[in-house]
């Protein structure tokens, strides 16, 4: 009896604090879209001090760190979990996970230190940059911090596959790749699809180390498709922030929007995550 109360109760505790947080954010963020509308969406100028909050660079910012770190991590992620479960024998399965847990336990500052230490230097003289500090150097280091969700979620993935389909492939006599493009992939690729969506729902949402690399400049690169230029992200626009601006000015609504915008990305992100895949 005692142990259904308290799921009950953590069930109400858990709704509630999303409603205290989705209710915070809306009401701090208001003000800011109801002085300013949604232009500042599409706005390229971000001076808090002129009352200039335009939302464009960042936003562009995130979408291209997220699109170099998925690129690197899905493939790696993907190929990992293939070999982890389907290649090496029983023994070193154990192994293999010891290094993912390794990797997904270090601390996003560590991470951000080891860019500054390693990256950023590495970046400047093979690419002949004044500063490391750019988009490629932050989609490079978030692809690490998002590989072990990757990787875990296809392990899981894969091994939720029946054993049914290996046998009716081998069966027929297809080989190991045959078997993993057209049936062991295909069974798989719906819950693949959801780890790679949540995945870049945790990358969009990554402050520090990203913070520390990407530059943190407000503009749009020029052209568009710099990689190599410094820029903004969400997360490292609020990180650098809101530290300075005062509770209830102009700069921390446009702050909580900030917030606000990202938190209904990765929200879709989530219910995309969610959503069973088509026959």
């Amino acid at each position: 009896m005692w142990l259904r109360s308290w799921i009950h109760f953590s069930v109400i505790a858990s709704l509630a604090l999303v409603i205290l947080f989705a209710g915070f954010l809306v009401s701090t963020s208001v003000p800011f879209f109801f002085d300013y509308g949604l232009s500042p969406i599409i706005a390229s100028e971000w001076y808090p001090y002129e009352d200039l909050y335009g939302l464009l660079p960042a936003l562009i910012g995130s979408a291209w760190v997220i699109v170099i770190a998925l690129s690197l991590a899905l493939p790696c992620g993907l190929a990992t979990a293939i070999v982890s479960v389907e290649i090496l024998p029983q023994r070193y399965h154990g192994l293999v996970n010891i290094g993912i847990d390794i990797l997904a336990g270090i601390p996003s500052v560590v991470y951000g230190l080891l860019g500054i230490a390693l990256l950023l230097p590495w970046l400047e003289n093979n690419l002949d940059l004044l500063s490391g500090h750019s988009l490629l150097a932050a989609g490079l280091l978030l692809s690490v911090m998002i590989l072990p969700t990757i990787t875990r979620l296809s392990q899981d993935a894969l091994r939720d596959v029946d054993t049914s389909y290996r046998e009716a492939a081998s069966s027929l006599g297809l080989d190991w790749s045959q078997r993993l493009f057209s049936v062991l992939l295909p069974q798989a690729w719906p819950s693949i699809r959801s780890a790679s969506l949540l995945a870049t729902g945790r990358g969009l949402g990554e402050t520090i180390a990203v913070m520390l690399v990407v530059g943190s400049i407000d503009r749009i690169p020029q052209p568009w498709y710099n990689l190599l230029a410094p820029a903004q992200t969400i997360t490292s626009r609020i990180g650098r922030e809101i530290g300075e601006a005062s509770v209830g000015s102009s700069q921390w609504s446009a702050l909580m929007a900030c917030a606000l915008v990202l938190t209904l990305s990765v929200l879709l992100l989530s219910l995309l995550a969610q959503r069973p895949a088509r026959a």
